[in-house]
Order: structure tokens, then sequence, then C-alpha cells
């Protein structure tokens, strides 16, 4: 009886001391999967604005395998850093778990501290060196967890745009012959067109964007949208395309993607865990899932780079020649804001 005593006492403690005994960065797995499971629900937030279709796979993987209901919200990624930051401030935590880029993890660390450390998850190490360097760089490698690498081209239709025509260079977006006939994800607000905006800013200098701007692209924030509106023969290309949304498009044969000579942008995108949360054993253990083998095998089938080491060598030939092309520039996290202030003010 005397052997049994310290197990019952951590079952006990785990009900009445809750989720910090049971799920905190120390505690043994298995002890996180059972406070999880007794949790019921995880609420997340997907500010990656449906151009990540494995989080929904990975939220029925996570029910299925667990039992836990995932209440998703899909939204762009600068809303789900408010709507974080406003239940915060209110103390009224909602979401549990929110997708998130550098930029966003970063400003939710620094400078509105309305994140926690995601602790040891036993997959951690599996994502690739260099992804965790770089988060080291920026100092947020606690708080977030980066399990895909989203790519980004020019998604053309090729009725509009004769073979030969294509853009082969990102500088090619300022041809004359493009102006009122593209559509673009907004800069002025974090997501795809902000990590563009970053990398060509760097490389090209504010005068690339100010001729730009002069081409008349049609923003928009509903990115899953404007493949199809491409695809329609609304517009003659869409810039910067994620290829995560490929697969909306993949079979229309008047549609090809198209990555410029210099390179693709890039962002890596991963999970953060807001400061006070109702289900945090949940959160984690989602967060581990997303470094599954069923998940990453889910991204690379989606054209999304995974971020488990080597794993895209397992990826069919079209994928593999997709994203195994040279990445270019990403985004800038402790510049967020100065360069959305900055967007704001060359397109207005």
């Amino acid at each position: 009886m005397r052997r049994m005593l310290p197990a019952v006492l951590l079952i006990l403690a785990a009900i009445w001391w809750g989720p910090e005994v049971a799920g905190g960065p120390g505690a043994p797995w298995v002890q996180v999967v059972a406070a999880a499971r007794r949790e019921g629900t995880l609420t997340l937030y997907d500010g990656h604005g449906g151009a990540l279709p494995t989080i929904q796979f990975a939220a029925d993987l996570f029910q299925r395998t667990y039992g836990i209901r995932v209440e998703m919200s899909v939204m762009r990624a600068s809303e789900a850093q408010e709507r974080v930051r406003i239940e915060q401030r209110a103390g009224r935590p909602l979401a549990d778990l929110v997708t998130v880029g550098p930029s966003q993890a970063w400003q939710m660390k620094k400078l509105q501290q309305t994140v926690q450390p995601l602790g040891d998850l036993p997959s951690s190490k599996r994502v690739a060196a260099q992804i965790r360097l770089k988060l080291q760089e920026w100092e947020i490698e606690d708080v977030m967890l980066v399990e895909a690498v989203q790519v980004y081209g020019v998604l053309i239709n090729t009725r509009l745009v004769p073979s030969g025509e294509e853009p082969q260079s990102w500088m090619d977006l300022l041809d004359p012959r493009w102006r009122g006939r593209m559509i673009a994800d907004d800069p002025r607000a974090f997501g795809g067109g902000s990590v563009f905006f970053a990398a060509t800013y760097k490389r090209f200098g504010r005068g690339y964007h100010e001729q730009l701007a002069g081409q008349r692209p049609f923003f928009t924030r509903a990115i899953a949208e404007a493949a199809n509106r491409v695809a329609r023969g609304e517009f003659a290309l869409m810039y910067p395309f994620a290829l995560g949304l490929y697969p909306r498009v993949r079979d229309l044969p008047n549609v090809k993607v198209v990555i410029p000579r210099e390179g693709a942008p890039y962002v890596l995108q991963g999970v953060s865990i807001p400061r006070e949360v109702r289900h945090p054993n949940a959160a984690r253990l989602f967060a581990e899932l997303l470094l599954s083998d069923a998940v990453q095998r889910n991204l690379y089938e989606n054209f999304v780079l995974p971020a488990v080491a080597g794993f895209i060598r397992q990826a069919p030939s079209e994928q593999r020649n997709l994203l195994g092309v040279p990445l270019w520039e990403t985004s800038d996290p402790p510049r967020g804001e100065e360069l959305l202030r900055l967007a704001s003010e060359i397109y207005r």
C-alpha cells in the first residue's frame, strides 16, 4: 500500500491543483496526456487564414486519437493576435492555442507579454536545426514551436499569361503589362503579404514598392478565395502565392505556379500558447501532435515544407521540385510594426 501512495497522491494533486501540476514543463509526458484528456476541449485560433490546410487535418486527427474536441476559428494572423491580446487583458481567455508566424510570436512575447513558454515537448528536437537557430536568433524559441515552412511564389492564369511571358523575377511584377491585373495578399497586415514586403524591401528597397504601388495591385485578406479568382480569370496573377493553397486549384487546367529566379520568400509557421489558458495540457499535446509523422506527411502532400529535418525527402517528385527551390528571404520580427507602417505609407 505504501508503494502505491505516491501515485495516488499524484493523481489527486492533478485533480485538486489543476493543470499546473499535471502539465508543468518538467512533468512526465504521460501525465500531460492524461490531464489533456480530462480537460476534454481545445480552443484553437488558426491565424494562417486557411493557407495551411494541415491544421484542420491535425485537428481531426487530434480528436480521433485523444477524444478531445477541437473548437477552431480561422482568421488572419493580425486578427488572431489581437483577439488573444484582448482576452488576456480582460482576464477572460478563450484561445488555448494560436497559430503564429515569427513576427506575431515576437510581438506577443516582447511587447504584449501574452504568451507562455511551451515547455519541453518530446518531439521538439526533431525540428530542423536551421529552424531552431532562427528562433534563437529572434529569442522566441521558448514560446513558438515551428511545424512548417510556408513557401511563396506567383500563381499564374495560363489563359491570360502566355507561355514564356510569366514573371521570371520578382522585379518583373513592375512590368506595365500587369498594371491592374494582379491580386495580392495585403502587406499592411501580418500575413503572407507582410512577409513578401519584408523580403523585397530588404533586397530591393523602398523604390521597388513605390513602383509596385503604381501597378495598382488589388489587395485582399481573403487569400484562399484569391487563388480561385485567379483561376476564374478575374486576375492574371497572384502574389505572394502561398503554396499551401495550391491543392485548391491544382487540378484546374489554366493555372500554374512560378518561383522567380531569386528564390522563394518563406515564413516559419507554428503555434504559441497564450499566457493564461483554460486547457494548457490539451494545447501542449496538440503542439506535439503537429510534429508527428502523419501531420508532417500531410504537410508535404499539401505543398508545405515540413519542419522535421529531412522529412521532405519522402515527398513525391512534384512536391519536392516545388518545395526544393532556394529559400530567399523571410520576415524580420523585431521590425514587424515598422515594416507594417512603411507598407501603409507606400500603399495608400
